[in-house]
């Protein structure tokens, strides 16, 4: 069968125009009249599909008269060698040219008869009301004017700013003065980052100028703000999570130096993460060589001097280490967990006491030195020098004497009730040469500083002063004492390992007549004040009598009704007091400390020598007069001085 127009033919590679009414060939033919109405097509096409084998196709276009809005285009269509006489028709109009939109489209199913003529119907509908040449856009198949009422609107028209789309597409905003406004759905003055623009020339209800907002469902987020939470998102819409303040994923450096980045660590802060694993420091604070007190974990650049060893069990006291031998002297010396283990004859209750003469005699100060020697000093004016068992009294030493240290030569430095200073050493003869203070204040406690032939004699006086002495041994003249400061407190005790690790105690004037324990540290650097650490309760009548530096994070002060204080790194803690039989806190005039565990200390109420064993006081020797001060070189060498010129010492 072949296929073919009667008129119009219509095959592959072949034109097609719009014909009249002609006669019908010979041969079966099919009439299709094909019309439109109420707009002009651009294009008009007849398509004719085998039904039996769909991939024989042909589509031709039909010439229109271009001025006609409505016409009737007749179309023969004749059978084609082939194909079966079962044809499917399909007449499609577009709008302004073959490839533009398609605007109306009929199909049917018919059959080319065998002779004869048979017609068929196709009937193409679109408006273009406007006569512009664009059809509505309603519709089936709709086309491309968007107001068919108007001539002057259609997708060729000039878009203007007057508040209609006149070319069909993106509003206004293709017009001069136009925009794009972002839907603003939270309220919040910034338009929705993730919305398609409205382009127009006003702003649509519900719109803005203003872009950027990330989340247009939260009104607390939008640009130009500060994060607000750390949250793992981007609260101020700058493509940053989590900056500005809390600035996470920025480099910083975490606990021990250790180089991280920023986190998250709550809703609003952050912690410096490290990757890296640091490892613990120690350091030597009591000067024995072995390092034991913890710096913390670092990664790098430990604090200076720091080791990664711990080889000191006890950083308190310099008799204590992991390399140390076990002796007679109350201590775990070589940090095995036994105190005095295997040491032949070791017997701590094994005290001797000498009296000196007259038994009048009432001690107030000793200070020892070079193991068995060591010198005294009491009321009446009394001094005297100690060698071994031998008690020598100096004939004439007016004042009572207080306060005294001895350096490494025997040289010793006594303070008076009366504000005045002593020196002599073993070796002089004659009266004592008094040294005037700076005042007639009591000078109560003293420490000293050797280096080379200068020793730095730091005193305290019941006024408050700091008095610093610079004695140069051998000198033709000597500085006179002269004060640091004055802190107006009635000052008892000094003491320290250097001149930058002082520590005074005493009784702070809270109101005339009352009075409250207190401590004080001094500067840690030259050209430093002197900082008030610890105060008692207001109104409280007690004061602290005694103060003992290990290390500048090991520091014990005793007082009055049971006073008994730990500095162990910068927290003061309270420890044990001293319990009479009576069940009531003794005071504790004075101390000697070789260690947290080996504390000596005398008390009113009892005669008693008391050891403090880092846990709790037991009664060390029981001496048959009070005892007033304390001195000792180390834990094995510990002196006791006090009324009826008792010397008490343990020397296993």
């Amino acid at each position: 069968m072949r296929l073919f127009l009667m008129g119009c033919v219509l095959g592959v590679g072949l034109s097609v125009s719009g014909c009249r009414k002609e006669d019908p060939p010979d041969a079966g033919a099919i009439r299709a009249r094909v019309s439109y109405a109420t707009f002009r097509p651009g294009c008009l096409t007849l398509t004719v599909t085998d039904v039996e084998d769909p991939s024989r196709t042909d589509t031709a276009e039909i010439r229109m008269e271009p001025s006609a809005r409505s016409d009737v285009r007749t179309v023969a269509v004749l059978g084609r060698a082939g194909w079966s006489r079962d044809l499917r028709l399909t007449a499609t109009a577009h709008e302004r040219s073959c490839t533009g939109p398609v605007v109306a489209r009929h199909e049917i199913t018919t059959q080319v008869p065998a002779v004869g003529t048979h017609e068929v119907e196709l009937d193409l509908r679109a408006l273009d009301l406007d006569d512009d040449g664009y059809v509505s856009m309603d519709g089936a198949f709709p086309g491309s004017d968007c107001n068919d009422d108007d001539a002057a609107i259609h997708p060729a028209a000039t878009e203007l700013c007057d508040g209609v789309d006149n070319n069909c597409a993106n509003g206004e905003a293709d017009a001069p003065g136009g925009a794009e406004y972002y839907p603003d759905a939270d309220g919040d003055g910034y338009g929705d980052s993730n919305a398609l623009p409205n382009l127009s020339c006003n702003p649509p209800q519900g719109y803005i100028r203003e872009g950027g907002d990330c989340d247009d469902r939260d009104p607390a987020v939008h640009p130009n703000q500060a994060e607000f939470i750390c949250d793992g998102k981007d609260d101020n819409c700058d493509n940053v999570i989590d900056n500005d303040p809390f600035d996470v994923g920025v480099t910083c450096q975490a606990e021990g130096n250790c180089p991280g980045v920023k986190q998250c660590a709550g809703n609003a802060l952050t912690a410096c993460v490290s990757t890296e694993v640091p490892r613990e420091w120690f350091l030597d604070e009591d000067g024995d060589g072995h390092a034991g007190t913890s710096v913390g974990l670092w990664c790098a650049e430990p604090p200076t001097g720091a080791v990664e060893t711990n080889t000191d069990c006890d950083e308190s006291s310099r008799f204590v280490s992991g390399s140390a031998t076990e002796v007679c002297d109350r201590l775990d010396n070589d940090c095995d967990g036994l105190v005095d283990e295997d040491v032949a004859d070791c017997d701590p209750e094994d005290w001797s006491m000498t009296d000196a003469t007259p038994a009048t005699l009432v001690w107030e100060t000793v200070a020892a030195y070079a193991g068995n020697k060591g010198w005294l000093g009491g009321r009446d004016g009394q001094i005297a020098h100690v060698d071994g068992d031998t008690i020598s009294v100096v004939a004439t030493c007016p004042d009572p004497w207080q306060s005294s240290w001895v350096a490494s030569s025997g040289r010793v430095f006594m303070g008076s009730g009366a504000g005045k200073f002593t020196t002599r050493l073993p070796t002089d003869s004659g009266a004592c040469d008094e040294v005037d203070g700076l005042a007639d204040a009591s000078i109560n406690g003293m420490v000293g500083f050797e280096n080379g032939n200068r020793v730095a004699l730091y005193a305290v006086d019941s006024a408050g002063r700091i008095i610093l002495w610079n004695y140069e041994e051998g000198a033709p003249t000597q500085e006179a004492p002269r004060e640091l400061t004055q802190l107006y407190d009635n000052l008892r005790s000094i003491d320290g390992t250097s001149p930058y690790t002082l520590f005074a105690a005493g009784a702070e004037n809270v109101a005339p007549g009352t009075q409250r324990p207190v401590v004080w540290r001094g500067p840690t650097q030259e050209g430093g004040t002197w900082e008030r650490e610890v105060r008692g309760d207001a109104g409280e009548e007690r004061y602290f009598y005694g103060i003992r530096v290990l290390s500048p994070s090991h520091v014990y002060v005793v007082g009055a009704a049971g006073l008994f204080l730990e500095r162990s790194g910068t927290t003061w803690t309270t420890k044990p007091p001293i319990m009479l039989p009576t069940e009531t806190p003794a005071d504790i005039r004075a101390l000697v400390a070789f260690g947290s565990k080996a504390i000596y200390a005398v008390s009113s109420g009892t005669n008693n020598i008391h050891f403090f064993d880092g846990t709790a006081w037991s009664p060390a020797f029981e001496p048959s007069s009070r005892m007033n001060a304390l001195s000792g070189t180390g834990p094995g060498d510990v002196w006791v001085a006090g009324d009826s010129g008792a010397l008490v010492r343990w020397r296993p």
